[in-house]
């Protein structure tokens, strides 16, 4: 993925995690059916979901990291 586009994923995740669960569900749901992969959503957010948030937080998996600095010349 290049950066612009890795840009723009993490933009539109952004807002989308604004909106709350429900349009987190929403989508991935969606995902899942237009692919055919309900099960293998399903194994991935059991796997997810025995992540501990405050671990997450504490080693800053709760943020995108920083952008690279390019240097302009």
């Amino acid at each position: 993925m290049n950066a612009a586009t890795e840009l723009r994923l993490q933009r539109l995740v952004t807002h989308l995690h604004s909106l709350g669960p429900r349009a987190m569900t929403e989508l991935l749901t969606e995902f899942a059916t237009a692919h055919g992969a309900e099960a293998d959503l399903l194994d991935r957010l059991e796997r997810y979901a025995r992540l501990d948030p405050g671990m997450s937080g504490a080693f800053g998996g709760d943020r995108f990291p920083p952008r690279p600095l390019a240097l302009v010349r």
